[in-house]
């Protein structure tokens, strides 16, 4: 999954991999000025759901899904 992330980012250019002088086995990844330049609304967009996701849940609701979890069949 990893590598498929990095083969989207790369053919977008918005990183480059270089091959690392010490372990010719190894790559080292370099973000480019394109992919800095994202990185500021990729970080917003990403704390935008996690708040979302993580919001805190209304008494009702919180009572209403652990009721279900516990008797699906109600």
């Amino acid at each position: 999954m990893t590598s498929q992330v990095l083969r989207a980012l790369e053919a977008k250019g918005l990183i480059e991999r270089e091959v690392d002088p010490a372990d010719t086995r190894a790559k080292r990844l370099r973000v480019t000025d394109a992919g800095a330049g994202l990185a500021p609304r990729a970080i917003a967009a990403v704390e935008d759901v996690d708040a979302r996701f993580f919001r805190p849940v209304g008494h009702e609701d919180a009572v209403t899904l652990l009721s279900r979890l516990a008797d699906p069949e109600a």
